[in-house]
């Protein structure tokens, strides 16, 4: 009976095996699953001192936490420079378009003022003077659109990633509620383990975390600047309210327990990358545009009271105008104004354009741009802010195909241990099918004795 209990305990292996095997091959293409492993030990000595066959000990889950640590690092690393880059390419090509272009459409003002040097006076000077005018603030008021457009499109993001991040952690708790139940952390189901890390890497695509895993297969994780998103079954909730110190912008806070805490740029992630770039890039080229409309505003308008109309007035009226609460998207030629209005002589007698050389001066006059810290024409402050974008953007672009690539060679390396080659687990299945059929002789061999034995009393 020992051979044949040998035989019986190969064929179970086998089969135990083959399903396995199997399993793995039918899940080689689900993203995430993990490599399952049949676990064996050889039985203990009969009475005869020989083997008593082979026992299934179990079912592991081949995984390595380093890797899949390494491969949730680099997909937070991914969401971010993805985010940055996508928005400073937008940024780009709104400041650098060529209907947005500002250094052209002061170059075009200036040289309506240069073309009426001779005939001040003419109606039809003046008036390109006024369309060059209104065309510059279109000009303005774009960009000025385009900033806002992303600013509203940051925020609806940024709702959309705090629910995200929400539904995550939530799912993540009940993981961890279900793993938990199973008791014996051998007896946890390893699809439920799988589960559990694909809910963890979507997690780390919005934000940087913090995983840790206790002795029973229980996972804590925090953001990487230690606070707390969930503890076992218990997650923190993320909300979205308004900035008191910027009603349009939102802040987001963590509530854990009774305790509160603020998320900003360092959570890294997708939602670290839209929060870095709205605070630092987007309100630069906000402060910038607001301040060259203003700078515009405030020197046009400057020159242009200290002389005297076509008619030998003085200025009633203000060529531009603006909101001082939003300069660049309220930026205009102001209503009613007409090219009758623009001062451009000084005494007042006919011909003078005394103060129409003023007004063109101003394109060689330097300017403090406090938004980029250089003192330069208001044309270079424009062509300057378009160098510094086209900068940063390419180097975001940069880094974003870096991280891309580390996130690949992560994933291979997972893949390498966890993942399933099904020319390996194709060649192992035929292994066992022809173990399954050699123990299967075994037991016809031992039949076949017994038989025999049983005819020969």
């Amino acid at each position: 009976m020992s051979m044949l209990n040998i035989g019986l305990s190969g064929l179970n292996a086998s089969m135990a095996a083959m399903n396995s095997l199997s399993n793995n091959l039918s899940n080689a293409t689900v993203a995430g699953y993990s490599r399952q492993q049949v676990m064996m030990s050889s039985v203990g000595s009969d009475t005869y001192g020989g083997g008593a066959g082979v026992m299934v000990d179990g079912v592991r889950r081949i995984s390595d936490q380093y890797e899949v640590a390494q491969l949730w690092n680099t997909t937070s690393k991914v969401g971010f420079s993805e985010v940055q880059a996508s928005y400073l390419r937008q940024a780009e090509q709104i400041f650098s378009a060529d209907g947005n272009d500002i250094s052209q459409g002061l170059d075009q003002l200036f040289a309506s003022l240069h073309s009426a040097m001779e005939q001040p006076n003419e109606i039809a000077y003046r008036q390109g003077i006024l369309n060059e005018s209104k065309a510059l603030s279109h000009r303005l008021n774009s960009i000025s659109e385009g900033v806002q457009s992303q600013m509203t499109q940051i925020e609806g993001q940024l709702g959309a990633s705090v629910k995200e991040i929400n539904a995550q952690l939530q799912t993540i708790a009940k993981f961890n509620k279900e793993i938990q139940a199973a008791g014996n952390k051998h007896n946890v189901p390893l699809t439920l383990l799988d589960a559990r890390d694909a809910a963890i890497d979507d997690l780390a695509a919005i934000v940087d975390i913090n995983v840790v895993e206790d002795s029973n297969n229980m996972i804590n994780i925090s953001l990487s600047k230690g606070q707390p998103l969930l503890a076992g079954k218990t997650a923190s909730r993320l909300t979205l309210s308004p900035d008191p110190s910027t009603p349009n912008k939102s802040q987001i806070s963590i509530e854990f327990g009774q305790s509160r805490f603020a998320v900003d740029e360092g959570a890294g992630g997708s939602l670290g990358g839209l929060l870095d770039y709205r605070d630092n890039s987007l309100a630069g080229s906000k402060a910038f545009i607001d301040e060259l409309a203003t700078t515009m505003a405030e020197e046009f308008n400057s020159v242009l009271q200290g002389g005297k109309d076509l008619n030998g007035d003085s200025p009633t009226q203000d060529l531009f105008s603006y909101d001082p609460r939003n300069p660049s998207a309220s930026f205009k030629v102001s209503s009613g104004f007409s090219a009758e209005m623009l001062a451009l002589g000084k005494d007042g007698t006919p011909g003078d354009n005394s103060n129409l050389k003023a007004l063109a001066k101003i394109a060689e006059a330097n300017f403090d741009f406090n938004s980029l810290g250089v003192d330069v024409t208001m044309g270079d402050a424009f062509a300057s802010k378009i160098g510094t974008l086209g900068s940063a953007s390419r180097q975001a672009s940069i880094s974003a195909k870096t991280d891309l690539t580390l996130q690949r060679d992560a994933q291979a390396q997972w893949s390498s241990t966890s993942g399933v080659n099904t020319d390996e687990e194709g060649a192992n299945l035929l292994m066992y099918q022809q173990a399954y059929q050699a123990n299967a002789k075994v037991i016809s061999a031992a039949d076949k004795l017994f038989q025999t034995i049983l005819n020969t009393i």
